[in-house]
């Protein structure tokens, strides 16, 4: 049996929308990195973690995106990597929106128990593309980051490998003079899943301090899951123009779906973001 474990990477598009939709790639014009730390249990050793790291920027004046992500998923001895670059193409649609058109390919390496031959890691190329529709306060997205079926030799592993098309939206709203809301929802389409949605929003505090929570309600498997419904709280701190720190709590863990787990369910998430020259404040 072969499981894809690129959720984790999917779940963090509040902090890095370009995970689920390329054609993000770019939109910030910054240069930026993201890492984000995940771990299920700080204080039992070898429990199951996540590392993610991303990073994206223009070229041409800002006619073009290119980004870069990675993921390493541990859990037990068993490790999932995989690697993607993006590419997008922003064009100016009126005097306030614009268009960002992407594409995304890449590599996910799976662990994958076979009766035969035993555990063993397999690669599977990955391709994906997406839009990303913006004006200054409001954005609209559509994504389709995994666009292939997989099979390892005679092994269907279609059932499990999620291929989710993405619905978003959201905006930016100055409450007051140093009070910047941030509301969004995404709307989740899996093959053989009920339908997701999640909704939530973030305040930001004379950019400096930020803190934020969203629901997701549905998602579950048919036949082999039960639903995971989930709160996620947020608190980032903007350190200097460069540097931003964020910690995310999640009341439970996406892969859930797949199984029945009866001990502690949060996940805890730790976030650093650098800028190396920012030219504004990035919301998104």
């Amino acid at each position: 049996m072969a499981f894809a474990q690129r959720e984790i990477l999917y779940e963090q598009y509040i902090q890095n929308p370009m995970a689920i939709n390329p054609g993000f790639t770019g939109v910030r014009e910054d240069f930026n990195m993201t890492a984000m730390f995940r771990r299920k249990w700080f204080n039992i050793k070898n429990s199951p973690s996540s590392q993610t790291f991303a990073a994206d920027g223009t070229v041409a004046n800002g006619k073009f995106g290119i980004g870069f992500q990675a993921l390493n998923d541990q859990t037990s001895y068993f490790t999932t990597t995989g690697f993607s670059a993006s590419f997008a193409f922003h064009l100016a649609v009126s005097d306030t929106w614009k268009l960002g058109l992407g594409a995304q390919g890449g590599i996910n390496v799976l662990p994958v128990s076979d009766l035969s031959y035993g555990s063993t890691n397999r690669a599977l190329g990955s391709v994906g593309l997406g839009a990303w529709l913006r004006s200054e306060q409001l954005y609209f997205g559509i994504s389709k980051p995994e666009l292939l079926s997989q099979r390892f030799d005679n092994q269907l592993i279609g059932d499990f490998y999620r291929r989710p098309l993405y619905i978003m939206a959201g905006g930016s709203y100055d409450l007051s003079e140093d009070v910047r809301l941030l509301p969004q929802i995404l709307v989740v389409q899996e093959k053989d899943h009920k339908l997701r949605v999640d909704f939530g929003s973030r305040l930001w505090f004379n950019e400096r301090v930020g803190i934020g929570a969203s629901y997701r309600v549905g998602g579950g498997y048919n036949s082999f899951s039960a639903k995971v419904d989930y709160l996620q709280l947020s608190a980032e701190v903007q350190f200097g123009r460069n540097v931003r720190l964020g910690y995310f709590y999640s009341t439970r863990q996406v892969e859930q779906i797949y199984s029945n787990y009866s001990g502690p369910k949060g996940i805890h998430e730790l976030m650093l973001k650098f800028v190396p020259n920012p030219t504004g404040f990035h919301k998104y």
